[in-house]
């Protein structure tokens, strides 16, 4: 049986959400797919997993065969950089790839350099708004909403920044 969960994911994050997907494995909910804030899971009860999420661009071949050869398999990729591992609970020698601070650390260098692109051409694609402002309320609302956004991902840079301070530190 398949099993729809709303929830709200932040990328700056990704151990909560592997921790998350993990404790839902053990509830019998395993998870299969992932479209905006929607989880998809397949329910079975007679097994577990362990999840782990890695941020990786232009992903080759060889990056996934070195997980399936360290005993994680494939379930899905989301935006085509997340891409979602998992293996059996069951496994005594469980051990994550790119688990390393340092290697932590990069995996966070390398989403901000993807968000700020988005939010760079986020920025320009706003531009129009400014330059044929007619004071109209509409203009007025998304400029607001611009703004929430803008506050959003200034919020994400701050939390990135922490994340990569803090595997800097330990």
């Amino acid at each position: 049986m398949t099993m729809r969960k709303l929830r709200i994911s932040l990328s700056f994050n990704i151990e909560k959400e592997e921790q998350w997907l993990t404790e839902m494995s053990q509830k019998g909910l395993h998870f299969q797919h992932h479209k905006l804030l929607w989880y998809e899971f397949e329910e079975d009860s007679s097994k577990s997993y362990v999840y782990q999420i890695d941020f990786r661009q232009n992903a080759q071949m060889d990056y996934f065969n070195l997980y399936e050869d360290a005993g994680w398999e494939y379930v899905i990729g989301s935006m085509g950089v997340f891409h979602y591992f998992r293996t059996d609970a069951s496994n005594p020698s469980i051990r994550k790839l790119y688990s390393d601070n340092e290697s932590i650390q990069d995996s966070y260098k390398r989403m901000i350099g993807f968000y700020l692109l988005i939010f760079f051409l986020f920025l320009v694609s706003q531009i129009g708004i400014v330059v044929t402002w007619n004071d109209f309320w509409l203009q007025y609302l998304l400029i607001g909403i611009d703004g929430v956004v803008i506050v959003l991902y200034l919020y994400m840079f701050y939390m990135f920044n922490r994340r990569i301070n803090y595997y800097r530190r330990r």
